[in-house]
């Protein structure tokens, strides 16, 4: 960027960013912001029914055990890829909005809770389901990106 350039490289990212932001927030909407509205419906749908699919096949929503640090936490990044609709799913899953196995005061009730999701046959198939929404999603963020940027010239 040159100085004859002026503020408009800044915009640019600024945009992007807020592209990026807004399709973590609602996923497909970053896709929308930046034009490309089909692609966007079409990956909102895609997301949004698998999550709901998963949901409803009782879906484990991962939490952090500090025995098996590294492969909780990552599922937890995978459920956090579907933006705030994770820590609402999970205030009326776990009855708060929790990411450890074990801390804080009710960790009795929420083992539990997560056992009980883990023992239904389906919650193996509910629990890919929410999992490849999230995974998706962060990345269509990258997809995001290399549009606002330019590198994605395809429609």
């Amino acid at each position: 960027m040159t100085a004859a350039d002026g503020n408009g490289g800044d915009r640019g990212v600024r945009r992007t960013l807020l592209s990026v932001f807004l399709g973590w927030l609602v996923p497909g909407f970053g896709h929308v912001m930046l034009g490309r509205v089909r692609r966007g419906v079409f990956f909102g749908v895609l997301l949004w029914a698998s999550f709901g699919f998963g949901m409803a096949h009782d879906a484990r929503l991962s939490l952090r055990d500090d025995k098996q640090p590294l492969l909780t936490g990552l599922q937890v990044v995978a459920n956090l890829g579907m933006g705030p609709i994770d820590p609402i799913v999970r205030l009326f899953v776990y009855g708060e909005i929790t990411y450890s196995m074990t801390a804080g005061d009710n960790a009795v009730q929420r083992v539990e809770k997560f056992r009980a999701r883990e023992r239904s046959p389906l919650s193996i198939y509910g629990t890919a389901y929410v999992w490849t929404a999230g995974l998706m999603n962060l990345l269509l963020l990258f997809d995001i990106w290399d549009i606002g940027r330019g590198r994605r010239g395809d429609a």
